[in-house]
C-alpha cells in the first residue's frame, strides 16, 4: 500500500538479492565496487555496498527497498522500540530520523532471532522520514527514505547475510560510524553514578546533596549527576526558567564551594543537567535571545519555553558559551545535555534574513554546535569531561560529540531499561552506555533493590534513591551488587556482548572476556552456555524469581570441576558447590541431545553465582 502510494514517482535501480531498489527522479543507485571503504565495510556486514547520487544536491529524494517477509517477526531500528507491534503495517510505521533521534538503519528479523535483511544509509545528519512496514497485499517488507536534502554523494549498504542480529547490526554500525571520530573517554564516565533526577526532581539542594555525600559513596558511586532542579527558576517542572543556566541560590548559594566539597572530601565528580536549546520566557536571556527561537517547545504555545534555533551562529555560539561558563565557573566534571531533539522544529522551515554564519540545513547546524560545545568542553576541563546523551540520540554518527549515551527514562522498569539498554550496546560502538536512573519503593525488600540493579548490569548503573532513605536490607543489596559490578566491569563494558532473544526482549544476556564471562538470566528456560574452553570464571545473576539456573557446558568434551558460591542479592553465602561434570563435545553434536555438559544449580531470587570452572 505505501509502495502503491509513491510507485508512479520511483524507478527501478539495481537488485540485490530478492530485494527491489527504488529511487526517486533525480537520484541513480549503483554497484559501489569503486567507492573508498566500501569493500571493507560490505564484507564486514556480509553484504553489498551501494553509490547513490542525485542530480541536484540539496533537493529532496526518495530511496526504497522491497523484499518478501520470508519468515520475519520483528523489524529492529535503533534508539527507542515503539510500543505498537514488532512488524507494524507499512502504513504505520515512520520515524524522523536525523542526528539527535535514531539512525537510517534497520534490521528484519525472523523467529530465530537472525537476519532476513538489514540497510544502513551514510547521510545519517540531516532528517530522513524512516517509512517501514508490512505491505498487507503483497506479503512484503517496505522501507521507504524520504531525504530532506539529499547529498550529491551517499552509499547504502543491504546485507542479507543468515547471522544472528546482534552480529550483523554491530557491523551495520560500524560501518555507519568508520569514518567519524571517538570523543576521549572519561575514567568517570566508567563509575557508578548517582542521579539526582527520580530521588528528589527538581526538590534538590546543597546541604542535601551534601548530607547524603558519605551513603552516596559507600554505596559504590564516584559521581553525582545533578539533574533538574538545581539552575534558577527550576522548580513546578516547567521551563520557563530556562536560559540563564545559573544556579538557584536558595538551593546552591554557593555552587562553586558545593562541587569542591564534593570533590575533595567525599571523592565525588559532580555533573549537571542543561538544557541549553531551551529558552523559558522567565530568564533574563529571553530578551536577547527570543528572536532566534520563533517557536514553542513541543509546539505547546502556552508552555512557557521556546526552543533556539542551531542554525543561527548566535545560537550555536550561545550554547557553546553557556556549556563553557559551567565547567569554568564551577568546576564540574561534565554536562548531562538535554533536549536536543527539539532542534527537528526547524527542519524543513525556511530561514528568515540569514546573517553571517547561518547554515539552512538543521543537521549541519547540530553538528557545528556539538562539534563547538565538545572543544570548549574539552578545553575547559582538567581532564576529559563526562557528556552525556540519553536515547533517542543513538545514531553512530553523533558519537564524536559525547562519550555517553543513557537509556530514556523507565521510572522502575527494569525490564524496560534492560531492553533499552541491550539496544544501544548494539549500536553504540564508541560510547559507554548507562542505564536510566534506578528507582524502586524504599519500604520494599532487598530484592526490589537488585532487580533493578540487575536490569542495569550491562551499562554503568545509576543509582536515584536516596542512601538515607534506603533499608539497611536495601544498602546491603546496593554495595553488594555494585561491587560485583567493579569487579567485572572489564567484562560488562568492554567484553563482547551477547543477547539471546532480540524479538522476547533479552531473557537472557552474556559477556565475555579475559577468561571471564557473565551472564544474566531474566526469564524462566533459559539455558546459560558456557564454553569451558575459554571460560574460567563465571558469573551469574538470577536476575528473576526462579529458584535455580541452568548450565550447559561445552567445548571440547574434557572433564571439568565447577566450584563457587551462591550468594543471595545483599552478598551472603546460601550454598557452596565443587561438582565434577564431563562438558558436551562440540565436535559430536549428539552428545548435547542427550543431557551431557547439562548442571542445573540452586540459586536464590535475584542472587549471584560466582563459579570457576576448571
Amino acid at each position: 500500500m505505501l509502495l502503491d502510494s509513491i510507485r508512479s514517482t520511483l524507478h527501478d535501480g539495481p537488485r540485490f538479492g530478492r530485494v527491489r531498489l527504488l529511487s526517486s527522479a533525480g537520484v541513480r543507485i549503483a554497484d559501489a565496487a569503486g567507492v573508498a571503504d566500501a569493500p571493507d565495510a560490505a564484507d564486514a556486514a556480509g553484504g553489498r555496498t551501494f553509490a547513490v547520487t542525485a542530480d541536484k544536491p540539496g533537493a529532496p529524494g526518495t530511496i526504497a527497498l522491497t523484499w518478501p517477509l520470508s519468515d520475519s517477526r520483528m523489524f529492529w531500528k535503533v534508539g527507542m522500540r515503539p510500543s505498537g507491534p514488532a512488524q507494524p503495517a507499512d502504513w504505520d510505521g515512520r520515524v524522523p530520523v536525523s542526528l539527535v533521534n535514531s539512525a537510517p538503519m534497520g534490521c528484519l528479523l525472523d523467529s530465530a532471532d537472525r537476519n532476513v535483511l538489514a540497510f544502513a544509509y551514510s547521510y545519517a545528519k540531516d532528517e530522513v522520514l524512516m517509512r517501514y512496514g508490512v505491505d498487507e497485499e503483497r506479503a512484503m517488507f517496505t522501507v521507504v527514505l524520504d531525504v530532506a536534502r539529499m547529498p550529491g554523494a551517499s552509499e547504502l549498504l543491504l546485507t542479507d547475510r543468515h547471522g544472528m542480529a546482534a552480529d550483523v547490526i554491530r557491523a551495520l554500525s560500524r560501518w555507519m560510524g568508520r569514518r567519524t571520530d571517538r570523543f576521549p573517554m572519561s575514567p568517570e564516565a566508567l563509575e557508578p553514578v548517582f542521579s539526582t533526577w527520580y530521588a528528589y526532581l527538581q526538590r534538590i539542594d546543597a546541604d542535601e546533596l551534601l548530607a547524603q555525600a558519605d551513603g552516596i559513596r559507600g554505596l559504590g558511586c564516584r559521581s553525582v549527576f545533578v539533574d533538574d532542579g538545581w539552575q534558577a527558576f527550576g522548580h513546578g517542572r516547567g521551563y520557563a526558567g530556562c536560559g540563564d543556566w545559573v544556579p538557584d541560590t536558595g538551593k546552591f548559594p554557593d555552587l562553586a564551594a558545593c562541587v569542591a566539597r564534593l570533590r575533595e572530601r567525599h571523592g565525588l565528580t559532580t555533573v549537571l543537567w542543561v538544557a541549553p536549546l531551551l529558552l523559558g520566557e522567565r530568564s533574563e536571556a529571553f530578551a536577547r535571545m527570543a528572536p532566534y527561537a520563533p517557536l514553542p517547545m513541543d509546539g505547546d504555545p502556552d508552555c512557557g519555553c521556546r526552543v533556539l534555533d542551531p542554525r543561527r551562529a548566535v545560537v550555536r555560539d550561545h550554547v557553546a558559551d553557556v556549556c563553557a561558563r559551567l565547567m569554568r565557573r564551577y568546576g564540574i566534571g561534565g554536562l548531562k545535555i538535554d533536549f536536543l531533539d527539539q532542534a527537528r522544529a526547524y527542519q524543513g522551515r525556511p530561514l528568515d534574513d540569514p546573517a553571517c554564519g547561518d547554515v539552512e540545513d538543521v543537521g549541519e547546524a547540530m553538528r557545528m554546535m556539538l562539534a563547538q560545545v565538545r572543544d570548549v568542553m574539552l578545553a575547559q576541563c582538567d581532564g576529559v569531561p563526562i557528556v552525556e546523551f540519553r536515547q533517542p540520540y543513538s545514531s553512530p554518527a553523533i558519537a564524536p560529540y559525547s562519550n555517553v549515551v543513557r537509556a530514556s527514562d523507565c521510572p522502575s522498569d527494569a525490564a524496560t531499561n534492560r531492553v533499552r539498554i541491550v539496544d544501544e550496546r548494539l549500536v553504540s560502538t564508541r560510547r559507554v552506555v548507562h542505564g536510566d536512573m534506578l528507582l524502586w519503593h524504599p519500604q520494599a525488600g532487598a530484592e526490589a533493590c537488585a532487580e533493578q540493579i540487575m536490569g542495569s548490569f550491562f551499562a554503568v548503573p545509576q543509582i536515584s534513591v536516596r542512601p538515607s532513605a534506603m533499608s539497611e536490607e536495601q544498602r546491603a543489596a546496593c554495595r553488594y551488587l555494585l561491587r560485583v559490578w567493579r569487579d567485572h566491569r572489564d567484562v560488562l563494558l568492554g567484553g563482547g556482548l551477547d543477547p539471546v532473544g532480540v524479538t522476547d526482549g533479552y531473557p537472557l544476556v552474556s559477556a565475555y572476556g579475559d577468561g571471564g564471562q557473565v551472564s544474566a538470566v531474566y526469564a524462566r528456560g533459559m539455558v546459560v552456555d558456557v564454553d569451558v574452553t575459554r571460560t574460567g570464571r563465571l558469573l551469574v545473576l538470577n536476575a528473576s524469581r526462579e529458584p535455580a539456573v541452568a548450565l550447559r557446558l561445552h567445548g571440547d568434551g574434557r572433564s571439568v570441576r565447577v566450584a563457587g558460591d551462591a550468594h543471595d542479592c545483599r552478598g551472603s553465602v546460601v550454598t557452596t558447590w565443587d561438582e565434577p561434570i564431563a562438558a558436551a563435545d562440540d565436535a559430536s553434536g549428539g552428545e548435547a541431545a542427550s543431557g551431557a555438559g547439562f548442571l542445573r544449580l540452586p540459586a536464590p531470587a535475584y542472587g549471584v553465582l560466582d563459579l570457576s570452572v576448571r
